[in-house]
This record gives C-alpha cells, sequence and structure tokens, in this order.
C-alpha cells in the first residue's frame, strides 16, 4: 500500500515532463497559446534580419521592433518594411506559415553615394578579370611617357591596403596601348591585348598580369592565336559542364540552347540567363523547399526575357526586357569575353553576395533583389560607358566617370561606399 502513492508520483512527474517536452517542441516551433479558444496556434517565425543592423521594422506601416530580432506572428501575408537613416528603404510583402521561419536577409544600400577617385591620369577601357578581383586599363596621359601603358588594379578587400594601380607595361613606339582590346585568360592570369584587330596590320601581345612586361619581351603571338583561344575555350567548357550538372535537366537544356549571357551566380545556387526563344518551364522540377520565396515568378519564358532561375527553390523570375545580340556577329574574342563577363552581352551582372543584381539603366545603377524586387537606384549621376563594376566583397561600386565639367581629360575611375 505504501508503493502505490510513490508510483503515482512517479507516473505523474513522467506525463509532467513528456507534456512539457511537448509544450517546449510546440514553443519552439512557433505555437502559441489562444486563450479565447484555449489550444495552442501554430504562428510563422520572421527573422527580421538586416545589413547593416539597428534597423527599424515596420508591419504593415505599424512601428514593430528594430532588426535583428525574431517575431511569432499568425499565418499570413504581410507588408514588411526595413528602414534605417542614410539608407535606402527596403520593402517587400512576404507569406509566412505556420513553423516555418521567414528570413528577410536584408541588404541596405546608402541614399547618398560617397564617390572616391582610384585613379588621376585617366582610365581606358577599364576590364574586369573573369575572377572578378582586377580591372585592367590603359593610360595615355600621364605627366611622363614612361608613366604612360598598361595598369592593374587590384579589388582588394583588405580596408587598410591603399589602392595604387600597378602599371605591368609600358607603351612604346610600335605598341600603343590606348587602342588595344584586352582579353582576360579564363584563370585571369594572363591577358592577351589585341592591336588592329580583323586587319592585316594585326598584332597580339600575350601579357603576365602578375608583373612587370619588358618592352624587350614583347613578342607577337598572332600565330599562335588559334591555339591559345582553343585552350581558353577548353577551360570554359569544363568549368560549364562542371555546373551544368547541378541543373535540372530542363533548365540545362534552356541554358545550352535557347538563352544566352548565361552566368552562374558567385555562390553557384542562381542562374541568371536572356532567353532566346519562347518556352514554358515545368512546374516542380525538383521538390520544393519548406519557406521558399513567395514572390511572384514567371514560367512562360519570352525572346529576350532576363531571368534568374534560383536552383535551390525551383523559382524563376523576369527582372526585364533587352535586345538579343546575336552572338556569331561577335568578333572571336569578344565570344570569349562573354562567356564570363556579362558586359559583353547586357547592362545586368551579379552583386558579390548572389542575392542581388546590379542593373545599369537610364544613365543610373541600380541594384535590386534577384526575385526583381526593391529596385534600389545606388548611383545616378555621370559615368562613362556604363561602365559599372562591384568589389569582390560587394563594400564598394567601380564606375568609370569624368567629372571635369566637359574636359577632354579621359574619364577616370572612382568607387562608390556601399556601406
Amino acid at each position: 500500500m505504501r508503493r502505490t502513492p510513490r508510483l503515482l508520483i512517479v507516473i505523474v512527474a513522467s506525463l509532467t515532463v513528456i507534456a512539457g517536452t511537448i509544450l517546449a517542441i510546440k514553443l519552439a516551433k512557433g505555437y502559441r497559446p489562444s486563450f479565447s479558444q484555449g489550444t495552442l496556434q501554430g504562428t510563422g517565425l520572421l527573422a527580421a534580419n538586416s545589413f547593416p543592423r539597428g534597423a527599424t521594422v515596420f508591419i504593415n506601416d505599424k512601428l514593430t521592433t528594430a532588426t535583428d530580432d525574431t517575431l511569432n506572428l499568425p499565418p499570413g501575408e504581410y507588408h514588411i518594411k526595413i528602414a534605417k537613416d542614410g539608407y535606402i528603404s527596403w520593402e517587400k510583402t512576404l507569406q509566412l506559415e505556420a513553423e516555418l521561419v521567414t528570413q528577410t536577409n536584408t541588404r541596405l544600400f546608402p541614399a547618398v553615394p560617397n564617390l572616391k577617385p582610384l585613379t588621376f591620369s585617366g582610365a581606358i577601357n577599364p576590364t574586369p578579370s573573369p575572377d572578378g578581383q582586377k580591372i585592367i586599363f590603359s593610360v595615355n596621359a600621364a605627366t611622363t611617357d614612361t608613366k604612360n601603358g598598361l595598369y592593374i588594379l587590384e579589388l582588394s578587400s583588405t580596408p587598410f591596403l591603399k589602392l595604387t594601380p600597378r602599371q605591368i607595361v609600358r607603351n612604346t613606339s610600335k605598341y600603343d596601348f590606348t587602342n588595344a582590346l584586352f582579353t582576360w585568360s579564363p584563370d585571369s592570369s594572363e591577358i592577351l591585348t589585341t592591336f588592329n584587330s580583323n586587319e592585316a596590320s594585326e598584332a597580339n601581345l600575350l601579357l603576365k598580369t602578375t608583373s612587370f612586361n619588358d618592352a624587350d619581351d614583347l613578342k607577337d603571338v598572332t600565330a599562335q592565336l588559334p591555339v591559345i583561344l582553343a585552350e581558353w575555350h577548353e577551360l570554359l567548357d569544363k568549368k560549364d559542364q562542371q555546373l551544368f550538372k547541378e541543373l535540372p535537366e530542363f533548365i540545362q537544356y534552356i541554358a545550352t540552347t535557347s538563352a544566352q549571357a548565361v552566368y552562374f551566380s558567385p555562390d553557384e545556387e542562381k542562374l541568371l540567363y536572356t532567353a532566346t526563344s519562347s518556352a514554358q518551364i515545368p512546374q516542380e522540377l525538383i521538390p520544393s523547399l519548406p519557406a521558399s520565396s513567395t514572390q511572384s515568378e514567371i514560367r512562360q519564358l519570352e525572346p529576350g526575357g532576363i531571368y534568374v532561375y534560383d536552383l535551390k527553390e525551383d523559382k524563376n523570375f523576369k527582372l526585364g526586357q533587352t535586345e538579343i545580340k546575336i552572338i556569331t556577329s561577335l568578333s572571336s574574342l569578344e565570344q570569349l569575353t562573354s562567356r564570363y563577363s556579362p558586359l559583353t552581352l547586357q547592362s545586368t551582372q551579379w552583386y558579390p553576395d548572389s542575392n542581388h543584381v546590379i542593373i545599369v539603366k537610364d544613365d543610373k545603377i541600380i541594384i535590386a533583389d534577384y526575385d526583381s524586387t526593391n529596385h534600389q537606384t545606388v548611383y545616378a549621376g555621370p559615368f562613362a560607358d556604363s561602365f559599372a563594376f562591384p568589389w569582390p566583397n560587394g563594400s564598394r561600386l567601380l564606375i568609370l566617370a569624368s567629372l571635369n565639367g566637359g574636359s577632354n581629360l579621359s574619364p577616370n575611375l572612382y568607387s562608390i561606399n556601399l556601406k
């Protein structure tokens, strides 16, 4: 008879632990008590995060909290606005689902651009390297002739390192790099400079990018050019084949037969491309992920449409429309460059975080979410040749501009701070 209370206590304690565990799991999943109905109701979790942190969060136009914070909200549609003084506001309509976490992953960009000159003697034909770490350009207006020639600017992510362009070759009486075309090797270790392209006097020099190239060592490689270009195409083919294996079969077909300007995002989880013919992307090419994007997508492709396909979420978003350029009308060097640089074919390119794209339109530089929301104008001012290129870590934007009031001086490279 004395053991009965002990057994009862053990049973009650066990049931209490089990009930507490179940309750803790439910609360962790976002369930909250409804006192009016006397039940636990599922909620959605909104992770309102931003960079920089400390921004204000408005939900359905009501001031609610600050980033970074996680809120439990009833499932449904919410208009989220994240704002911070000195930055362009971010807005998006999000669909919250019970037990699932929806993140804002907001990147705020400065409302007032801060320009800093990086060159002072002009920068002619700036050309980014395939790895996005370097810019090559020529100079012909330096104070002395020995300073005219070809320069490389290393886009360092180290904030304390002074950004000084490095000369890799001087102009000579025979070779004036002001008039040369630049083509990077796929591994960014060499640069091909072409003079008088497609003329009888065409000359091609293959230069090292890691050291200075002495004038006495310059050799014309025009005779070997077909072999050099074939090797470079082979390197790009191997890389493309590896990446295309990760695509659903139908998207592989689109990318290889019905699209051009095909570029993977830096994290290789999204595909930027321009459709060259009409097509319908089937639904559910891959299993859908929990809490995937609820933004409006477009799976009906139109010729000239610029799209982003998300490999992880099986979503396809339209960014805009462009005129289709005939690849075969490009020179052999332009065709090679277009395989790794979108600047040859269009004015849309990836931002380094893989969640945004950079669009040059109507003399403005716009950064937009890859799902085509939040088109934010980060710069609207003078810049030359529609040239805009991001720093590898996304901290700055590089532009080519002439701020000398219409003088005859060549435009210079400027950086725009995006922090």
